[in-house]
């Protein structure tokens, strides 16, 4: 009984939240922004992702033409198109906030720092554990995939987003992949 019991709790506690398998398209947002570097989100009108996707241009002042891309075809910053971009694309986004994590580790003292480099080192554990498997939820869920260079940046350099649209609640939601500051 002891054994079973110390079983069960070893399997509770190895359970990452994404193991528990968010159900709603939000909530997987949710628990992508918790493992990245926040989220936004803005509730657009429009029929298919192509028309919810450039209303939500259209309200910031862009979105003329949508350029779809891959991640080889993306730059990290300053990205001066927006378009769609495919369910590996948007696994493999998550490289760019472990970039991002990565330099940051560089610049703490070993030493003086411990701690927070071992945080850091978490959240990179925690990114390449539950990233690509939030991303297939969403995909199973039947968003549609896309970037802007709208991110947060520094220095008057934006950085890329992860764009996440939902047809059926006519939201987008903004994923960012860095975090800004001053210069």
């Amino acid at each position: 009984m002891k054994n079973i019991l110390c079983t069960i709790l070893v399997a509770s506690l190895s359970m990452s939240p994404v193991m528990a398998a968010p159900k709603t398209v939000r909530e997987n947002v949710i628990a992508l922004s918790d493992i990245g570097m926040g989220y936004g989100e803005t509730k657009v009108k429009g029929k298919t992702a192509e028309e919810i996707f450039k209303n939500f241009l259209a309200k910031n002042g862009d979105g003329e033409e949508l350029v779809y891309k891959e991640i080889k075809d993306m730059d990290f910053g300053d990205e001066v198109d927006e378009g769609f971009t495919s369910v590996q694309s948007a696994k493999e986004m998550s490289g760019f906030i472990e970039s991002v994590i990565e330099e940051k580790i560089e610049g703490l003292d070993k030493v003086d720092d411990a701690k927070k480099i071992l945080e850091l080192k978490g959240q990179i554990y925690d990114l390449n554990r539950g990233w690509a498997q939030l991303i297939k939820n969403l995909d199973r869920q039947g968003v549609k995939f896309g970037y802007t260079g709208w991110g947060p940046g520094y220095c008057g350099v934006s950085f890329i987003e992860l764009i996440i649209i939902d047809v059926k609640e006519q939201k987008v939601y903004e994923l960012y992949l860095s975090e800004g500051g001053s210069c």
